[in-house]
């Protein structure tokens, strides 16, 4: 699934900050979709993007990907 690729590569990331290209070049991917992607992730609370354009995970992010029961947060969530 897309939105878990994206969240994989932002956790794999040796930088804390990724540009919405720098993962459209990871996954191959054309980058008017992973920004669509990485919008539905913000509202989901999951990543945050700064002023100066990178994207981040945000704590319920890391929480997704360690596989928090607590969470009670599905990707299928979204659609």
């Amino acid at each position: 699934m897309l939105m878990e690729a994206i969240l994989g590569k932002l956790l794999e990331a040796p930088e804390p900050q990724l540009s919405a290209n720098a993962v459209a070049l990871r996954l191959n991917t054309e980058p008017a979709i992973i920004l669509h992607h990485l919008h539905l992730l913000q509202d989901k609370g999951w990543i945050a993007e700064s002023d100066s354009g990178f994207w981040r995970l945000t704590n319920a992010g890391h929480d997704y990907l360690d596989g928090n029961p607590l969470q009670g947060i599905s990707l299928k969530s979204l659609g």
